[in-house]
């Protein structure tokens, strides 16, 4: 075979197309104010193994009762939820996502505002108002799940990729990985935060709440041990 012909046939194979599964999720039945979908649509990349995509629907499984949890205990008479009084504690910079206008005061009304922000992606998803949401498929690399920074909950997709090495380890909890699939989803919300920097941070503090089970930090765990797991 010619060099020509060689480097036009690994031309080709380096743009290879992913291709896609969709996988229908059911939506929790949460005591919001607003009309939820039955269920959110999400597009697989076929490349992830039935373990790993099963591992997957765990996760987004999670963030989603996390989210219904943070509504049921405030439609309880909750003054704030386990998550909002966790996220106050700990969150103290960027507490507004890009698109909202007002200050906010501290880290349970920042909580707020994103649960509220997560309900408008959940809605645009299951509605078929935003684009579709992509799980794409990166082999290994630095970053867990990472999303790309987007600025619109009602238009802007929950696409994400994901580590399928890190997807893989036993050594982490689903929990871990349900708080940087959040993480990721907060990129995709709206939230920013120095690279590399999640302390303090809202879109850090509340990944790390979320991998805690709400539950307050102790002083021999340092964040390392969560913010490895953030992008």
């Amino acid at each position: 075979m010619t060099k020509k012909k060689l480097s036009k046939l690994k031309a080709q194979k380096a743009h290879v197309k992913a291709t896609y599964t969709k996988i229908i999720f059911p939506v929790p039945k949460a005591p919001v104010n607003e009309a939820l979908p039955e269920t959110m649509s999400f597009y697989v990349d076929t490349r992830f193994t039935a373990a790993q995509s099963s591992r997957l629907k765990q996760l987004i499984g999670l963030v989603l009762n996390y989210w219904k949890v943070h509504y049921d205990q405030l439609d309880a008479g909750a003054p704030q939820s386990a998550y909002q009084r966790c996220v106050n504690k700990y969150a103290k910079f960027n507490l507004a996502p890009v698109w909202f206008e007002e200050k906010l005061s501290n880290g349970s009304a920042a909580a707020g505002v994103q649960m509220d922000g997560f309900t408008t992606q959940i809605i645009a998803n299951g509605f078929g108002r935003s684009a579709k949401a992509f799980i794409m498929y990166q082999e290994s690399g630095t970053s867990t799940i990472k999303g790309f920074n987007a600025s619109n909950p009602e238009t802007n997709s929950l696409t994400v990729t994901i580590n399928a090495t890190d997807l893989s380890k036993t050594s982490v909890t689903n929990q871990f990985l349900a708080g940087s699939l959040q993480h990721a989803w907060l990129h995709r919300e709206g939230y920013r935060h120095p690279t590399g920097k999640y302390t303090g941070y809202f879109a850090g503090e509340c990944s790390m709440c979320v991998m805690r089970g709400s539950r307050d930090k102790t002083a021999n765990t340092p964040d390392s041990f969560y913010t490895e797991w953030l992008d």
